[in-house]
């Protein structure tokens, strides 16, 4: 290991690191108490036989088991680790990560996460092509043993479990500014099904980090930091491009905020008792966003935090909040009564009729509704097709760690004949422009 520093966090000055020395990729994995799910994120990133690749861990967790079997492995100096004793914020604890780097290129996953081997010839790509970010549209997922999800009609769940989706093996460029605004019209969420630039599972200049740190004074703000980074960086980004192609292997394991707060839905909803809030300081929650703690309301503040920061107070007018009340509602049991007083109140703080805005919010509502049945039988429809084998959908099973979700995603992509370079030389991206620039001067 290059950097292995014991004690308290340190905050060295921003990445000025000198370009010609530079790695190409920083893969950023910031973690705490989940040392088994992040020794198999570290082991399957090194078996990357590249150079150019570096492994930042940035470690907050109690205890240290992470630090000890790392001192007991052999040293690949493309490893930077760094335990931090003081408890830190989700925020935080991403900020110290991100000032670990040197990498051209930086890409953020959980410690319970992969990717594919290929990434770095993605950013070897996205390098020569000067791309700002480059986003990937996640076709790929494993599921970790011991999460206590049950098998539905629609899903069958076994644990050990690499599940890939459909994937059309193109890139094209991303109208950043109007997907910003599409975001917002959405009621702000589902950021993760948007063409906008995302620092955690893709690949973003460090430049663009640097330009929202130079106009922020840090790295990264809000509560939730992918979605803050996602919005931030969309402020700045000019050259950004969408692979529809699995770079990366999202996980969820059985402590993971996707199985706690989306799946089994158990965690308390008053915002005091959310754990994105420990250890973060005094802080200023949007007066726009109900205060509850779900994911909806989390992402959305964190969303709004990223634009007031970086100066786009035009795009926060374009929420639209009867969207954003009634997908918050229709997620989350017990929190109608606390949605609806703060909708009213944001309402006010945008100068919108209340009324009408009540109205709007009945309307939506019953759209959900509605919604819910067409849903409903589209993964009718989807299972139907699954079981028939008309839908190219693989699911792989009995594969123990992360280790082995790489090796088996590997495989399945080699014996398909796809290949990352292969999806860029049919690609006419690089004959083309980006369609607009998302409004930086």
């Amino acid at each position: 290991m290059d950097a292995r520093e014991a004690g308290e966090a340190t905050h060295p000055s921003p990445m000025t690191t000198d370009p010609r020395s530079r790695p190409l990729l920083s893969i950023v994995v910031p973690t705490r108490n989940r040392a088994a799910y992040a020794i198999s994120a570290i082991q399957s990133i090194l078996e990357i036989d590249d150079s150019r690749l570096e492994l930042v861990v940035q470690d907050n967790s109690d205890e240290r088991d992470l630090e000890e079997w790392l001192t007991a492995r052999p040293v690949d100096r493309r490893l930077k680790y760094n335990h931090s004793r003081t408890p830190l914020s989700f925020i935080h604890n991403f900020d110290a990560a991100a000032r670990l780097t040197s990498g051209e290129y930086l890409c953020f996953i959980g410690d319970d996460d992969g990717v594919n081997p290929e990434i770095v010839a993605a950013a070897a790509w996205a390098s020569a092509q000067d791309l700002d970010a480059l986003v990937v549209k996640s076709s790929s997922h494993y599921l970790w043993r011991g999460t206590g999800l049950a098998s539905t009609l629609f899903t069958e769940v076994t644990g050990g479990t690499l599940t890939i989706g459909d994937f059309k093996c193109t890139v094209v460029w991303a109208d950043v500014e109007q997907e910003v605004r599409a975001l917002l019209r959405n009621g702000g969420l589902y950021y993760l099904d948007a063409g906008l630039p995302k620092l955690y599972h893709g690949l973003v200049h460090r430049r663009c980090l640097e330009a929202v740190y130079n106009k922020t004074g840090a790295y990264f703000g809000g509560l939730s930091p992918d979605t803050y980074a996602s919005l931030a960086i969309a402020c700045v980004a000019r050259r950004v491009a969408v692979i529809d192609y699995p770079l990366t292997i999202p996980g969820s394991c059985a402590v993971s905020g996707a199985i706690l707060e989306g799946a089994h839905k158990r965690h308390s909803k008053r915002l005091a008792d959310a754990p994105h809030l420990r250890h973060r300081g005094e802080y200023e929650w949007s007066p726009l966003v109900p205060r509850v703690y779900t994911v909806e309301s989390i992402w959305v503040d964190s969303s709004l935090a990223a634009l007031r920061d970086m100066g786009r107070d035009d795009l926060i007018s374009q929420l639209d909040l009867p969207r954003h009340a009634a997908l918050n509602i229709s997620a989350n049991d017990g929190v109608t009564r606390a949605v609806l007083r703060d909708f009213v109140s944001g309402l006010r703080a945008m100068h919108r009729s209340v009324p009408g805005g009540v109205a709007l919010l009945a309307w939506r509502l019953a759209l959900r509704k509605l919604d819910g049945g067409a849903r409903l039988m589209q993964r009718v429809r989807n299972r139907l097709q699954m079981i028939l084998g008309r839908r190219a959908v693989q699911q792989i099973d009995d594969l123990e760690d992360m280790v082995q979700a790489t090796h088996a995603l590997t495989a399945f992509l080699a014996g398909r004949g796809q290949t990352f370079s292969r999806v860029v030389s049919s690609s006419v991206l690089g004959n083309t422009q980006p369609m607009r620039s998302s409004g930086r001067e």
